[in-house]
C-alpha cells in the first residue's frame, strides 16, 4: 500500500514536469518579464529578441525558426511589430488583441509601457491565457498576478505624482515608443518620426522649434539612432536623457522597468 501511494506520488510529479516543461517563446523582452512573473520561476520561457536589438529591424536566424518551431505557445506583441510569425499564427498570441481598437494610437505598437493598459487589460488577457494553458498551476499564477497588480498600482500612483505638475506641456523623442505612456498622463510628445523607417519631416522640426518654450524634455533610446536628436540638443540648448522601452538594465519584472523609466523622466523634467 505504501508503495503503491509512493508510486502514485511520483507519477503525479513526473506529469507536473512535463506539463511545466512547455516551451513559451516571448518576441520582446517585456513580454518575457510579464510571462515569467505570472508563472513562476520553474517556466520554461525564451526570449526571442534581445533587449538591446531593435524589434522593428529584426529577422528570423535559422536558430531562431528553429525556437519557433519547437515553442508549444507564442506571445507576441502585434500589431506589424512581428511580421515573422504569420506561418506561426495557430500558436500565437498577440497581446494588442486584448486592448479595444478604440485606445489605440494608429499602427503605434508600444502598448506594453503604459501602466493603465498592463493593468487593465493585458495583465488579465495574459492570466487568462496562461491559467488555461496551465490549469495546474492556476493557483500560483494568480497570484503571482495579484502581485503583479500591486505593482503596477505603485507604478501608476508614481506615475501621477512625476507627471501631474507638467500637464499639457511637450516632450520630444526620436521615436514614438513611449506616446502612450506621455499622453496617459497628460504631457504631449512629439516624436521626430512616425515610426523606424520614417526621417524626421519639415513640418515637424518646424513644430518643435515654434514651440520650444513649451518643451520641458528631450528623450533617445538605446535601440534607435539619435543624431536628429543630437543637433536638437545644441539647438535647443537642452541635453537629452535616455529611455529604455524594452530593458536593456537586466531589469527582473516589468514593473523595475517602468520604475526605471519614471525615474529617468523625474530627473529630466526638473
Amino acid at each position: 500500500m505504501i508503495l503503491m501511494k509512493r508510486l502514485f506520488f511520483v507519477l503525479i510529479l513526473t506529469l507536473g514536469l512535463l506539463a511545466f516543461s512547455e516551451k513559451v517563446v516571448v518576441t520582446i523582452n517585456p513580454y518575457y518579464l510579464l510571462v515569467s512573473q505570472i508563472l513562476g520561476d520553474d517556466s520554461n520561457v525564451v526570449l526571442l529578441v534581445p533587449p538591446n536589438a531593435n524589434p522593428h529591424l529584426f529577422s528570423l536566424k535559422p536558430t531562431d525558426a528553429r525556437t519557433l518551431e519547437e515553442a508549444d505557445l507564442i506571445v507576441a506583441n502585434g500589431m506589424g511589430l512581428e511580421p515573422y510569425l504569420k506561418r506561426y499564427s495557430e500558436k500565437t498570441v498577440y497581446v494588442s488583441d486584448f486592448i479595444p481598437e478604440i485606445l489605440l494610437e494608429g499602427e503605434n505598437p508600444h502598448v506594453w509601457l503604459d501602466p493603465f493598459f498592463l493593468k487593465y487589460h493585458i495583465v488579465p488577457g495574459l492570466y487568462r491565457v496562461l491559467s488555461e494553458r496551465f490549469p495546474e498551476k492556476r493557483q500560483e499564477i494568480e497570484q503571482n498576478t495579484k502581485n503583479l497588480i500591486e505593482e503596477l498600482n505603485e507604478v501608476i500612483m508614481e506615475s501621477f505624482r512625476i507627471f501631474s505638475p507638467h500637464r499639457g506641456k511637450i516632450v520630444v523623442m526620436s521615436h514614438p515608443s513611449f506616446l502612450y505612456l506621455f499622453e496617459e498622463f497628460g504631457l504631449k510628445l512629439l516624436s521626430l518620426s512616425s515610426g523606424h523607417e520614417h526621417a524626421a519631416s519639415f513640418s515637424t522640426i518646424r513644430e518643435i522649434l515654434e514651440k520650444k518654450n513649451q518643451i520641458v524634455a528631450l528623450f533617445r533610446e538605446p535601440q534607435q539612432p539619435g543624431e536628429m536628436l543630437s543637433s536638437l540638443e545644441k539647438e535647443l540648448k537642452m541635453n537629452s536623457f535616455v529611455l529604455d522601452p524594452l530593458g536593456t538594465g537586466g531589469e527582473r519584472t516589468i514593473s523595475e522597468l517602468l520604475k526605471k523609466n519614471l525615474k529617468t523622466i523625474e530627473e529630466a523634467l526638473r
